[in-house]
């Protein structure tokens, strides 16, 4: 019989079973899995479930996937005289315990909410010592958040299906993070390149010590880019002729010692950017890999969340977390390397600062200890990029002398700039890295058959040859120098790059839309809709994107104004402080909405039926062809339609002539039936090459995730069920042979690595040992095997016997 008389309710079975390894016998853990209840989409006397008339009081439901769980919970705590509610510490975790406490009729006086920053044994079982109430002020902030994206939501998107196409979606935030993707991909078109030029020397000193220097100054004018004597090459050319037989000269030296601190340790924002630009982690991957540290991995056989928690907008560390750093260093680097006092770091102004930095737990669990207790690599690597981050923040700046010599040589100036490290500080962590956790790391890959592609970071090759240091030969004023070579350089201005996944979540932080805990849902959310596609780490807004944002920008543009959205924002993380009553903020942007939007669905002009943008002709009757949507994107339909039912694709221009970027969607392949270009299409199935003269022609090829086509095994066979032809097909194991007469006849079969059809023995007499249903032959990446044909109610599996 259990002694149990304590309920711990979290929201996640990982977070539990960490828990459970820290509580005696006395606790009862159970996961929520999450939210349990939500707002409907349609209740009686309300609108989208919301009673506009009552205070805009939300209607709550139990959700259809949590019913059971919260069954569950309420006869677990019938048999506890003591319930702790310890959802994450925030405003979504405070909103769970409440809808916990009311979806069970928890009693009050026997009801406590319990948060922890880390999930270790020390401070759980701390957290448990000292038990709260609810915050109501934190549930009425995410209420007031919930209630007022449920009427925007709801509000304007069958305006959208009236004036564009069924099937799309606005929201509060996410329209304006589209909006700053089509704005930037309008600032991309209407670019101009500028033409300009540089100029650099490779000199001597009279020991033929070498460096370059650059020419900065031409007859008493800046030589840069919008100077007229950098504007072409005539006049490049022109320079270069004078500067070969002139004498070069040191005129001047300045020499400067500078101090560079290390960065802050990371917050929500700055964990994403840093984890997309150096490990290729989309904000969505990186917040999911966080959460798996945060809750708990074994190390040295110990059970323990390995970091603090991850949404947070503070730069704050603790007391423990100082002292236990400078520890650290002190015992494994030389004295210098610890500074006389903790560095600390200023955040932003409007930062809520209620939890603090992400940092490890226990600074002495290092990256290589992580790396030899677990096989996935992505948490070795992403906690090694908090470990070092945090442990930096806390060591001494590095120093560097930079020097700058002056050159003379005839009626030019020109510049040498040097660098040399004299303390590396801080920075000696990154020279580590090769040498301790890639290695295990590399180990961990090879033992998996990982295949690690050349990873170069984010913008890393940018700007390369400009941004490289150099060390200056010994030098002094009055030094002559010997040119050895000049070389005239030929540059254009670049357009404003293309919002990353990193470039993107720091913008949204800069104009303070969104919090720490929505950026990752953000970013995918503008994906999920069609509105932006993520293309070579770099987003392109789509055709349905820019006729999205186009309409509300026209038609609602204070909801798509950037500062009004950050200070309803604002307004938002009051309610969370006591200071405002959601109800009046809600009232207040609501109510002149909805007029807007009753005048906008009246009045605006439908986007549907626009003439072709190039006059395009229907290829089936020849008739004019308009420009429709989908929630796929846009396309050309004829304008007979339903008469005719012919369809184009929208012209892919394969990229832009002005800058000469290239789209990556341009077609890479012909149609191995009709010839024409294949172009990239998307289903709800993936990406895929489409005929460009659909329909027709409805000639298909499957790509892989880098867009390349994959080439299929021609194998002629017939089926041996129904005498079809069998046709090559690719899934998610890889390429198979199907029926030609599907769905009539289903045989399908297995193909090896080399494209020869894979000879399967008989397994009918197999039964499985749980269920006692047939065994029957399964495939997966690795080979077939053996799964319960009573799958999924039964998902037993095992390895083909050694005999077959």
């Amino acid at each position: 019989m259990s002694n149990a008389n304590k309920l711990l309710v979290v929201e996640s079975p990982a977070k539990a079973k960490t828990i459970h390894k820290f509580l005696g016998p006395s606790f009862i853990i159970k996961a929520s899995m999450g939210h349990v209840r939500d707002i409907p989409h349609r209740a009686a006397g309300t609108k989208f479930g919301i009673d506009l008339e009552h205070d805009y009081k939300p209607v709550y439901e139990p959700l259809d996937t949590r019913k059971k769980v919260l069954s569950e919970l309420k006869d677990a705590a019938k048999k506890v005289d003591e319930i702790y509610l310890a959802p994450d510490p925030d405003r979504e975790g405070e909103a769970i315990a409440w809808h916990l406490q009311e979806a069970l009729k928890l009693p009050p006086d026997k009801t406590y909410r319990v948060t922890f920053n880390s999930i270790t044994r020390a401070a759980v079982q701390n957290a448990i010592k000292n038990p709260g109430k609810i915050n109501m002020d934190l549930v009425d902030a995410q209420q007031g958040r919930r209630v007022l994206d449920r009427l925007v939501g709801f509000s304007l998107s069958p305006f959208l299906w009236k004036k564009i196409t069924k099937g799309l979606s606005a929201g509060r935030v996410q329209s304006v993070a589209a909006r700053l993707i089509v704005e930037r991909e309008r600032e991309i078109s209407a670019f101009k390149p500028e033409e300009f030029w540089r100029l650099t020397a490779e000199l001597s000193t009279q020991n033929d010590e070498r460096f370059f220097a650059q020419l900065v100054n031409w007859r008493g004018e800046k030589f840069a880019l919008g100077a007229p004597a950098a504007s072409n090459e005539k006049s490049a050319r022109a320079i270069v002729a004078q500067l070969e037989k002139a004498a070069y000269q040191i005129t001047a030296l300045d020499k400067r010692e500078v101090k560079t601190r290390p960065g802050a340790p990371f917050i929500t924002s700055t964990l994403q950017q840093a984890a997309s630009t150096t490990l290729y982690f989309g904000a969505k991957k990186t917040m999911t890999v966080a959460q798996k540290l945060y809750e708990g991995i074994e190390v040295n056989g110990a059970l323990t969340g390995l970091i603090t928690y991850m949404r947070t907008d503070s730069t704050r560390l603790a007391p423990e977390a100082l002292s236990e750093s400078r520890k650290y260093i002190g015992e494994n680097y030389a004295p210098a390397y610890l500074p006389e006092k903790p560095n600390f770091f200023t955040g932003r102004k409007d930062a809520q600062d209620a939890h603090e930095a992400i940092r490890p737990t226990n600074v002495f669990i290092t990256p290589a200890m992580v790396a030899a207790s677990t096989k996935e690599r992505d948490i070795v690597r992403l906690y090694d990029l908090i470990w070092r981050r945090f442990v930096a923040s806390q060591m001494a700046a590095s120093v560097s002398e930079t020097t700058t010599a002056t050159i003379a040589a005839g009626d030019g100036i020109l510049e040498a700039k040097g660098k040399v490290v004299l303390f590396d500080g801080y920075t000696i962590l990154e020279k580590e890295r090769q040498q301790t956790v890639e290695k295990v790391v590399k180990k961990v890959a090879a033992a998996k058959k990982i295949e690690k592609k050349d990873e170069t970071p984010e913008d890393a090759t940018e700007n390369q040859t400009e941004n490289q240091e150099q060390t200056l030969p010994r030098l002094a004023v009055g030094d002559a120098l010997k040119l050895r070579q000049l070389t005239p350089a030929q540059h254009f201005t670049a357009p404003p790059p293309r919002y990353s996944e990193a470039s993107l979540v720091r913008a949204l932080e800069k104009e303070g839309i969104g919090r720490p805990s929505t950026y990752a849902t953000i970013v995918q959310t503008i994906q999920d809709r069609g509105y932006a596609q993520l293309k070579q780490r770099r987003f392109y807004a789509t055709e349905l994107g820019l006729a999205v944002n186009d309409i509300l920008v026209a038609n609602f543009p204070q909801v798509m104004d950037l500062h009004f959205t950050a200070e309803l924002e604002n307004e938002l993380d009051e309610v969370e402080e006591g200071k405002r009553k959601w109800q009046k903020i809600v009232d207040g942007f609501y109510r002149p909405l909805a007029a807007k939007i009753a005048d906008a669905t009246k009045n605006a002009e439908s986007l549907k039926g626009q003439p072709a943008p190039n006059g395009e002709k229907c290829p089936q009757c020849g008739g004019e062809m308009v420009v429709r949507y989908s929630a796929h994107g846009a396309f050309l339909g004829c304008a007979n339609y339903p008469t005719c039912k012919g369809v184009a694709q929208m012209a892919n221009k394969g990229g832009d002539a002005e800058t000469g970027e290239v789209d990556p969607d341009a077609p890479t392949a012909s149609c191995p039936k009709c010839g024409a270009p294949m172009t990239k299409k998307r289903s709800k199935y993936g990406d895929f090459m489409a005929c460009a003269n659909y329909p027709a022609c409805k000639q298909t090829l499957p790509i892989n995730k880098d867009g390349k086509v994959v080439e299929l095994p021609v194998v002629k066979l017939d089926c041996e069920k129904c005498g079809k032809p069998l046709i090559t097909k690719l899934g998610k194991t890889g390429p198979f042979l199907a029926c030609s007469g599907y769905p009539e006849c289903k045989n399908t079969k297995f193909l090896d690595k080399n494209g020869k059809v894979l000879i399967l023995p008989d397994v009918s007499q197999e039964k499985c040992e749980k269920c006692g249903a047939p065994m029957a032959i399964r495939m997966s990446r690795r080979g077939p095997f053996l799964g319960c044909s009573a799958f999924p109610k039964c998902r037993n599996a095992k390895p083909m016997p050694k005999e077959k």
